[in-house]
């Protein structure tokens, strides 16, 4: 899996130090010839605008623009990602305050490393210890092949040649930090954080818009914090947990947290509320718990929790907020992904029955009625409600031979052997289905993917008006592939349009 700081080093990186709205050149958006989308200019002029989009641009700044891809704010200019001398720079995962009024961004520092290059001819066998990016390649008589196992480690027995290239991945970490700007530009970005030792892997807002929770990565204890800071001046950063993993979620009020506590100890994970204020920690529920990350009702005052059956199987439970069971929902096999509508009553959720194949079915469920509804039975790996609960984007594994000629929407599946995906709108209450894409995501997008239970809970790829989304995808050749943000029509009515190029974006709240 990849994660996204390595996804910035491969696709983004930086940003200035002060964000303001002086002239700014729109930037060429490169389309392959067959990828080109009609446009119909004369609607772009009168379209109502609707909210605004945080675009993490191919050159490693921070973007701001509307959905036609103009009126855009450069809020980072300091990014430099292939320096001759000095630092790499790279803004990654801007995150929209609730108000709509800052996002909060990470800055990644490395410095250029020369890439190791080792030659062995005709060993016996070759032990390859193994970075993100290093290659194998074996000199055959039909020439060069290259090898990228999945392991950290690759044998290769008695090969002809073999070239062992190394990234050096660890090497040249400077630092990283978490910055703070006005999302119209006028205002100098602010560091809140900064740190030689530690990697930020995500941010969330509170829900008032004052304080940041974020999660860093010790670099050699590879621990993970739960820490906290507020956005106002002279305000000090303060680590609420650290531990093996964690994962949270706001409450309505601004100063509580739901919390899973991971331990390395079997069946030993927590879930815990959080006091923000007083800093104490309430033990709710511990155990073995067949979910990642926690998610209050809308209203705050429930949420869902697993208990553990025999073998595999656990149950999944309606609780208060203070963990108190109130009635078992639905018994399933395996981990499960759950969301909550925000309309209310209503949540979807995933059962993974294979960790090292996720996906399954998508299930809408009445917390009061009981009544379950399936609504695809593709193997979905991630879904996202829309801000007023009518309808679900869902993202399902697929490949070529899913395609059929009959397919309405659009196929923008690279003519590479990489991994893609559908992406469906649907509504929950009728099960009406709208296939809109086949595509290539994206590193960034895979690995919001990958965590969108995560990442759901703090940033939205729907439009404030449950009318439009945003997306990133790979497009290109073996010559070369290049990031592309597209905004669509949740109907899929209107032709996708390209805004941009970049690994990532995220829609305003509002």
């Amino acid at each position: 899996m990849y994660t996204l700081r390595r996804c910035v080093l491969l696709l983004c990186a930086a940003a200035s130090l002060s964000a303001c709205t002086a002239s700014y050149q729109q930037p060429r958006v490169e389309l392959p010839q067959e990828f080109r989308l009609p446009q119909n200019e004369i609607v772009k002029i009168f379209e109502r605008r609707v909210g605004r989009i945080a675009v993490m641009n191919q050159d490693g700044n921070i973007l701001v623009m509307d959905q036609t891809g103009e009126n855009v704010v450069q809020i980072t200019r300091d990014a430099n990602l292939r320096p001759r001398n000095g630092e790499l720079l790279s803004y990654y995962l801007p995150v929209w305050s609730p108000d709509a009024k800052q996002i909060a961004m990470v800055e990644l520092a490395r410095r250029p490393i020369d890439n190791e290059l080792h030659i062995e001819l005709n060993p016996e066998a070759v032990l390859i210890q193994r970075g993100e990016e290093s290659a194998v390649i074996e000199q055959t008589q039909d020439g060069p092949v290259v090898r990228r196992p999945d392991s950290e480690t690759y044998i290769a027995r008695r090969p002809e040649r073999v070239v062992i290239e190394r990234s050096g991945e660890d090497e040249g970490f400077l630092y990283s930090a978490l910055y703070v700007a006005s999302a119209d530009g006028r205002q100098p970005l602010r560091e809140v954080f900064v740190s030689r030792a530690h990697e930020i892997e995500y941010i969330d807002w509170s829900p008032n818009s004052d304080q940041i929770a974020f999660l860093t990565r010790h670099r050699t204890r590879q621990t993970v914090g739960l820490n906290l800071v507020g956005v106002h001046a002279n305000t000090r950063v303060r680590r609420l947990w650290e531990g093996l993993s964690v994962a949270w979620h706001w409450h309505p009020d601004g100063q509580t947290m739901l919390a899973r506590l991971g331990s390395a100890r079997a069946n030993a994970d927590r879930l815990v509320l959080v006091d923000t204020i007083g800093e104490k920690i309430t033990r709710l529920v511990s155990g073995s718990l067949a979910f990642q990350v926690p998610h209050f009702s809308p209203d705050g005052g429930y949420i869902l929790l697993t208990e553990p059956l025999k073998g595999n199987r656990h149950q999944l439970v309606l609780a208060d907020r203070n963990g108190k069971p109130v009635r078992t929902l639905v018994e399933f096999s395996g981990r499960m992904s759950f969301a909550w509508s925000p309309a209310g009553a209503k949540f979807a959720y995933v059962v993974h029955s294979d960790d090292d194949l996720p996906g399954g079915p998508l299930v809408v469920m009445d917390v009061n009625s009981g009544n379950r509804r399936v609504l695809s039975n593709k193997p979905v790996v991630a879904f996202f409600w829309s801000p007023d609960g009518q309808r679900i984007a869902s993202f399902s594994r697929a490949s070529a031979t899913d395609i059929g000629p009959g397919f309405k929407g659009f196929d923008f599946t690279p003519p590479l052997d990489v991994p893609f995906m559908l992406l469906e709108t649907i509504n929950p209450e009728d099960g009406n289905v709208r296939g809109l894409f086949y595509f290539a995501p994206t590193r960034a997008f895979q690995r919001l993917v990958d965590e969108f239970d995560r990442y759901s809970r703090a940033v939205t790829i729907w439009s404030p008006d449950s009318r439009k989304l945003v997306f990133t995808l790979t497009f290109g050749d073996a010559n070369g592939t290049r990031d592309f943000v597209l905004e669509t029509e949740a109907s899929g009515s209107i032709n996708p349009r390209v805004i941009g190029n970049g690994p990532l974006a995220f829609w305003s709240p509002r």
